[in-house]
């Protein structure tokens, strides 16, 4: 009733009341109430406390990493479990890396690899994911053959001044941070030069098969005895195949669902704890996701 008469809520009074009162309203609600007054819609406030505690969460989720990592005493079970409930894509490069530093180079791969499906990268983040994954493949070679950074070849060494020059992303960090600590390299982190005549990016137009795309969503995740996937299919499909698999690719469970809208509840009391993926295929496209186990 309040929110939809923004004119009395200009009405000094009745904000000292409500605040007051015997039974005040919480902070937050006479902080909706005012932006009301400025013409600003109750869904647009919203947004914007979402948007802010979504920051925070974040900030927050960088600074209990940082400590994690810098523990004397380094817990990578913890570590790896916090970096895959965060749900996003610089979490799960970290995590990436986490498997690279505990030698476990398949599941450190076999992630990577997924990272496209799971936050859909396309146009320069895709070509961006194609140098981290060449980067992880140069550092998961070198374990597998027994040797360090400290004795690349000089093809190896061409390669990571490559992504160096080509990425601007974490890759090419990490790539010159390794060639500045082992060869000397020099970086200048200078600003580049402004272009003249920027023009606007044209429109994008989304490709037809993402038209297609069928939604999933699996709750809780991470999940501990039960988790549940809400999932639509879209365009003309009728019929689809839930498919989930481990970290090396082996199927645990497939069910075929036969409703274009609803819920299908999978009871992982006899799955170990871990990272999964979970495919829902339709004729025509398909949507992957990710769902770690916690006991």
């Amino acid at each position: 009733m309040l929110a939809a008469n923004p004119d009395e809520l200009k009405k000094k009074a009745l904000m000292e009341h409500l605040e007051n009162k015997a039974e005040p309203l919480p902070g937050y609600m006479i902080e909706i109430l005012e932006s009301l007054t400025g013409n600003i819609t109750y869904k647009t406030i919203l947004k914007g406390q979402m948007a802010q505690y979504g920051g925070r969460e974040a900030r927050a989720a960088g600074i209990l990493l940082r400590d994690m990592l810098n523990d004397s005493i380094r817990d990578m079970e913890a570590i790896r479990g916090f970096m895959a409930a965060r749900q996003n894509l610089p979490m799960d490069m970290q995590l990436v890396d986490a498997y690279l530093e505990s030698d476990e180079t398949a599941d450190a791969l076999a992630l990577a690899a997924m990272l496209p499906q799971l936050y859909n990268l396309t146009g320069d983040a895709l070509a961006e994911h194609g140098r981290f994954m060449e980067l992880k493949q140069l550092q998961a070679g070198l374990h597998n053959q027994g040797r360090s950074i400290f004795q690349l070849t000089p093809t190896e060494k061409a390669q990571l001044e490559g992504l160096v020059a080509e990425s601007t992303g974490l890759a090419g960090m990490q790539a010159r941070n390794t060639l500045a600590f082992v060869y000397g390299n020099d970086y200048c982190d200078c600003p580049a030069e402004v272009e003249e005549g920027l023009k606007a990016k044209p429109a994008t137009i989304p490709p037809l098969h993402k038209l297609n795309e069928p939604q999933i969503e699996a709750r809780p995740n991470p999940a501990s005895s039960w988790v549940s996937f809400d999932y639509q299919l879209a365009g003309k499909a009728e019929t689809a195949l839930l498919e989930i698999t481990d970290t090396q690719g082996r199927q645990l469970h497939r069910i075929e669902l036969s409703n274009k809208q609803r819920q299908y509840v999978w009871d992982t009391r006899h799955i170990s704890p871990g990272i999964y993926y979970y495919i829902l295929k339709t004729g025509q496209a398909s949507k992957t996701g990710k769902l770690v186990i916690e006991r």
